[in-house]
């Protein structure tokens, strides 16, 4: 990966005549106006209104931070840019059924994980890791893998609005098997710089999440008198958020990928 992100900077480099050792900014930027200005299935999902100034410098500060481990002053403006730019700034507003809003805290707090989670930082954390330091992540990124996308999937289903929370974005993360390795490292980064809490919770949320995925195979194959029979006496939030559910299933909202299984 750091060698695929030097060579397009390198293309970049070349393409617009800069020296590439005296003007790797003016490189990096160009190529940061590219991506966010980039429509189509392969484009940056743009799940939240900013300007085109906004995400064109946000896109450059994650490729700085994150892409390049890069060190980087910035305020706590752009920090709130860039949530947006990456689409979950609503989890700042919006909770689930009676939760708080689940992103809290300085925004900046999202650059500070640059710190161990950037591509170079990952690459050295994997050359670093033991075998202990692995297996106590696997667990754990299985079911990030597995049954984070489903969360972000249900809760769109319920509020009829994908990026009701903020987490349209890894909503289908499932669909791209590469994204373990990628997951990997993160939380091995994740439990060395001491958020094994914080991922504690993670886990302990998403336990449910198999038997409620399992559930919902088997309503969709019992007949649809037997299910409204099995709803009635229950109350109606309830009812409605079980229609919500159904409905996401059969029409295919809620599938798991293969691998993902």
């Amino acid at each position: 990966m750091i060698q695929t992100l030097e060579r397009v900077l390198a293309i970049e480099t070349s393409h617009l005549g800069l020296d590439p050792a005296a003007e790797r900014g003016a490189a990096l930027h160009s190529v940061s106006s590219a991506l966010a200005a980039k429509r189509g299935p392969n484009a940056l999902p743009r799940l939240v209104r900013v300007t085109a100034a906004e995400r064109a410098s946000a896109v450059e500060l994650l490729l700085r931070l994150f892409a390049f481990g890069e060190t980087v002053d910035t305020t706590e403006e752009e920090a709130a840019t860039v949530e947006k730019v990456l689409g979950v700034s609503p989890g700042r507003r919006q909770g689930v059924n009676g939760s708080r809003p689940w992103l809290v805290g300085p925004a900046q707090d999202l650059f500070d994980a640059a710190q161990f989670v950037s591509v170079p930082r990952m690459a050295e954390t994997l050359n670093e890791a033991t075998d202990a330091d692995l297996e106590s992540a696997r667990q754990l990124v299985a079911m990030l893998f597995r049954f984070l996308p489903l969360v972000a999937r249900m809760i769109g289903a319920l509020f009829g609005n994908d990026n009701y929370a903020g987490m349209q974005g890894v909503g289908h993360l499932d669909e791209n098997p590469e994204f373990v390795m990628l997951l990997v490292p993160m939380v091995v980064g994740m439990i060395r710089a001491g958020w094994q809490e914080n991922l504690d919770t993670i886990a302990t949320a998403l336990e449910p999440l198999p038997a409620l995925a399992a559930d919902i195979e088997r309503v969709l194959d019992l007949p649809s008198k037997e299910v409204e029979r099995n709803l009635e006496g229950q109350p109606e939030p309830v009812r409605r958020r079980a229609r919500l559910l159904i409905d996401a299933a059969l029409d295919g909202k809620l599938d798991q990928a293969p691998h993902g299984r």
